[in-house]
């Protein structure tokens, strides 16, 4: 089963705190887990509606079920753009949700695959 989760990242300065001497910050919201890519680019395009109210946000910055060539457009950010020094990453990813004990037995099939691999290159040299 897989779903869309549609969140934005935000990167940004703030002032030092404490002794943490970095002064760069980021901050990632979720806006929502999706059923469907559809409902989240829907989703992902009506909040670009919302960040345009604060930052500089092109027509052609959209969310796309089939981009450029074929394939979804799944970021969106202002990074060419800056607004005082705020950069946003608004993302769509995919979600995969598996079989904890089908996955745990899957690496330990790769591991094997990996150390036979390593063992023929071994061969090979």
């Amino acid at each position: 089963m897989q779903k869309e989760l549609l969140e934005i990242e935000f990167r940004y300065n703030d002032r030092p705190i404490g002794s943490r001497p970095a002064t760069s910050c980021s901050k990632t919201i979720a806006i929502g887990i999706f059923d469907t890519l559809e409902e989240a680019v829907k989703a992902g395009n009506e909040t670009l509606k919302v960040l345009s109210e604060h930052f500089q946000v092109r027509a052609d910055d959209r969310f796309k079920v089939r981009g450029l060539f074929g394939t979804p457009d799944r970021l969106v950010t202002n990074c060419c753009y800056t607004t005082k020094g705020i950069a946003y990453f608004a993302r769509i990813t995919p979600l995969k949700f598996n079989d904890l004990s089908e996955t745990i037995a899957e690496t330990f099939k790769a591991y094997d695959r990996y150390r036979q691999y390593r063992r023929e290159q071994e061969n090979d040299e």
